[in-house]
């Protein structure tokens, strides 16, 4: 038997969570961007080594809903945490505790299993931001360790696997050993096309993209061919998304070709279509297609 279970990442947006669980894996599953409600699926990280394997749950950030794609969003990462066997809770030193994290604390009280607070981004605190923000929240009586980390130095990375370990129950490995995640790769390849609209889009344009790859063609001595369509819900973003000359759409696809590339080990030729989808973010039934994407 080794160490096995299902570990929850929770924490408001732009936190740093997908960076840590890129991190801990060594590898690029989930996209990072400082642009808010980046992350939109539940997607289970799949870390494995001779004595273990974590299940890394990656949850959309938590924040105060303002349409209906924020709200099934916040309804998808509160809807993550059943079944856990181990909570991270991860923040920044911002020293007082915001009142969004402490209206939500009541919530999490009752979830059953430890909760182990991180406390990222610590290689830009000043002064006693680190133990002053470890001070508050150990008062709320909410977590059993406090660990200070930082994703993008790789700090304390080492030393919080081995504290989740010790924090798992013994059980079997739930996927094969070398399966990275339990999405597909053609939602993988989305994600990071969708990464490189948000790299490059401004304003509300990235939030009213989505992304579906519609075909991948592996051809003998050649590259790899992706055809994939980013969707908008608006016809003056398809022209943003363009943009004069092309020179828009032609900028998202270098920036994500050669992380499919690294994803799939081949040269890829990747054809990127932008297509109106009108409202699609305000259609119920279209916003949970997306989301359910696998």
């Amino acid at each position: 038997m080794i160490k096995s279970g299902l570990v929850g990442v929770l924490g408001q947006t732009n936190v740093g969570k997908s960076s840590f669980i890129n991190a801990i894996l060594g590898r690029k599953l989930l996209i990072v961007s400082s642009k808010r409600q980046s992350t939109r699926a539940i997607i289970r990280c799949i870390y494995n080594d001779p004595e273990s394997q974590i299940v890394f749950v990656d949850t959309p950030g938590l924040h105060r809903p303002v349409d209906k794609l924020s709200r099934l969003l916040l309804k998808q990462a509160f809807a993550a945490l059943r079944g856990l066997d181990l909570l991270l809770y991860m923040i920044e030193p911002w020293i007082e505790i915001p009142p969004y994290d402490q209206k939500l604390f009541a919530e999490l009280q009752a979830l059953p299993g430890e909760k182990f607070l991180l406390i990222n981004k610590i290689d830009r605190a000043k002064g006693a931001q680190v133990p002053e923000t470890i001070k508050r929240y150990a008062q709320t009586g909410l977590f059993q360790e406090f660990i200070p980390i930082s994703c993008l130095k790789k700090l304390n990375l080492d030393t919080t696997l081995q504290l989740v370990k010790r924090a798992l129950p013994e059980g079997p490995r739930h996927f094969p050993a070398d399966q990275p995640t339990d999405r597909s790769e053609r939602f993988i390849i989305a994600e990071f096309i969708r990464e490189a609209v948000y790299q490059y889009a401004q304003q509300e344009v990235p939030y009213s993209a989505y992304v579906t790859v519609n075909k991948i063609e592996r051809r003998r001595g050649g590259p790899v061919l992706v055809q994939a369509e980013i969707a908008v819900s608006r016809r003056s973003q398809r022209g943003i998304l363009i943009g004069r000359g092309g020179q828009m759409i032609k900028r998202i696809g270098q920036a994500a070709r050669p992380q499919i590339e690294a994803l799939l080990g081949r040269p890829v030729y990747l054809e990127l279509e932008v297509r109106l989808r009108q409202d699609w973010n305000r259609d119920r039934r279209r916003l949970l297609a997306v989301l359910g994407q696998r």
